[in-house]
């Protein structure tokens, strides 16, 4: 039994703002700091934020039912839901919860992977796993993220204002969703490897500190932090270290590879990386200039949006690369 992405699906909220409007929001005006700097460093000119009545578990549903539509089946042909992202509902239950009420899957099984940028990537490798071993046949995994509520605006120090918005403040809300299937035709598409690594001990790098048990009742502290160098500083060495020997293990070249569909931190990181690889520039496929940082979200939203722009299609070879705070690292490479 292999796998498969049987379908895709996306959605982004309607609201859009550009960066001058959210660096005057964090009050780049009022502070005397220079305009510009969330475009000059990142790469990102919109993004989209949630409304006030939309939740993760919505945004996660309607991009899971796209994807189920695209896969060309009915909500009850899925045998299990994972919800994979930073952004939840609640504390408890599991947000995949209200997810499959939304969708109104019935007998099915569901659970919420948090683990960074990787959440949604890893939770792929989880219904591989869910399917190879006969516990089920179509797993929708979906992510709904609404990072903009953990967006801090409030600064009143011009120092920690240059520090921490340029980057947070690239980030946006959406939901990407795929339905992973199995399948037994060796020639179809299918998902051809996976892999993942924590490197633990730089866990301090990159936390959102709010919202745990060390700090129960301190909203000050449950905010996307800045920039990381200790985790970009990864990114070359993901690249040369862990991607390439990946490829060489399933006899890919970089060549072979019709899309890499990278985490979107910043387009300096993707492009450090394509470097390291020594891909050519339209080997990698780049949304972060329309959509922001849209946390485990963009790896989904990359592939959804690759497709729709005709980039990749049925039978591309794509390699899916992640680096999220842990720090963990993972690729997924798969003929669609």
């Amino acid at each position: 039994m292999q796998t498969k992405i049987s379908g895709m699906g996306m959605y982004l909220p309607e609201q859009i703002y550009t960066s001058e409007e959210v660096e005057e929001k964090a009050g780049f005006s009022r502070l005397g700091a220079k305009k510009g700097l969330v475009r000059m460093l990142t790469g990102c000119e919109t993004r989209h934020y949630a409304a006030e009545d939309e939740w993760c578990s919505d945004i996660a549903a309607k991009a899971g039912m796209e994807a189920i539509r695209d896969a060309g089946m009915d909500p009850q042909d899925i045998d299990a839901v994972i919800f994979g992202a930073i952004t939840r509902d609640f504390a408890e239950p599991a947000t995949v919860n209200r997810v499959i009420d939304i969708l109104g899957i019935k007998d099915c099984y569901g659970f919420d992977i948090f683990n960074a940028c990787n959440a949604f990537i890893g939770g792929i490798d989880l219904a591989d796993s869910l399917i190879k071993t006969g516990k089920a046949e179509h797993v929708l995994v979906t992510c709904g993220e609404v990072l903009s509520r953990w967006t801090k605006f409030d600064y009143t120090d011009k120092e920690e204002l240059l520090m921490r918005a340029p980057v947070s403040l690239s980030v946006g809300d959406g939901g990407g969703a795929f339905v992973i299937s199995g399948t037994t035709d060796e020639d179809d598409s299918r998902i051809i490897d996976t892999k993942f690594r924590s490197i633990a001990n730089l866990w301090e790098h990159g936390v959102i500190w709010g919202g745990g048990v060390v700090y129960p009742k301190s909203s000050d502290r449950l905010f996307v932090p800045g920039t990381v160098k200790a985790l970009t500083d990864q990114h070359k060495e993901v690249a040369t270290e862990f991607v390439k020997p990946m490829l060489e293990k399933n006899h890919w070249s970089v060549d072979d590879v019709d899309c890499f569909l990278p985490t979107q931190i910043a387009n300096w990181v993707v492009k450090n990386a394509r470097i390291a690889l020594n891909a050519r520039e339209d080997q990698f496929y780049e949304v972060i200039k329309t959509t922001g940082n849209v946390g485990a979200c963009n790896i989904a939203l990359t592939t959804c949006m690759a497709k729709e722009a005709g980039k990749i299609g049925q039978g591309s070879r794509v390699a899916m690369v992640g680096g999220a705070a842990g720090m963990n690292i993972g690729a997924i490479l798969a003929r669609l």
